[in-house]
């Protein structure tokens, strides 16, 4: 075997060492994750952010949950005001949007008399194999109905491929045909932004979004947030 097809097969054993080594970051990163964002809610703040969701708001599968979307808004936040800001990240790996409804909105509310100055909302995909889409469009207006005016609420990204894109694109068509029904909140296209999203974007489960994913998700924000008066 020559020079040139051992360093083939030695580029790629390391390759593949470094994707596995990765990979199995994976059965971690739900509780790593939830971790950090436990300790950075006691961190004070000029600007109060609430993020509700699943994974996706986690940060999953970034390299660190502060390039998440989450983490990297609240960053563009602190950047644009000169302000600190307090992130509050209750969303939840595996959450549906009668996980939401159940679990994190009470504790957006339960904050009553401190209101936060931003809240964020991007949920939905795990429903696309667990809820009906009649259930799922009834838990989505209630979430809607229980949210303060200002906030910013995504529809689904799109599935790129696979057995359940259309299926979810369907949801997302929910998502926005409830959203036009609450003109206080601020759509998010996450859809549109994720469409011509690259493998090099993605996470190594080739699922989530990896660090260059979540820049596209904290722009869409971002964008949403610019173009709205809610912006703190």
């Amino acid at each position: 075997m020559g020079r040139a097809a051992w360093r083939v097969l030695v580029v790629g054993g390391l390759g593949y060492g470094l994707w596995r080594r990765r990979l199995g970051r994976l059965d971690r990163m739900p509780e790593d994750f939830g971790a950090y964002w436990i300790r950075r809610a006691r961190r004070s703040g000029d600007v109060r952010y609430v993020a509700l969701g699943d994974s996706l708001a986690q940060g999953l599968s970034a390299r660190r949950p502060e390039r998440g979307f989450v983490g990297l808004l609240a960053d563009q936040l602190a950047a644009s005001g000169e302000l600190s800001v307090a992130v509050l990240n209750w969303s939840v790996t595996g959450a549906t949007v009668g996980d939401v409804l159940a679990d994190q909105l009470p504790r957006l509310r339960s904050l009553a008399g401190a209101a936060p100055d931003l809240v964020t909302v991007c949920v939905g995909t795990n429903d696309v194999a667990r809820t009906d889409p009649e259930r799922f469009e009834a838990q989505f207006r209630a979430l809607c109905a229980g949210l303060p005016a200002g906030a910013l609420v995504a529809d689904l990204p799109d599935f790129r491929r696979g057995p359940r894109r259309a299926a979810a694109a369907e949801y997302g068509r929910i998502c926005r045909a409830v959203l036009a029904e609450f003109p206080a909140l601020v759509p998010v296209g996450i859809e549109h932004a994720t469409r011509t999203m690259r493998r090099t974007e993605l996470g190594v489960d080739l699922v989530h979004p990896g660090d260059r994913g979540h820049r596209r998700y904290a722009s869409a924000f971002s964008a949403a947030l610019a173009g709205s008066s809610a912006a703190p």
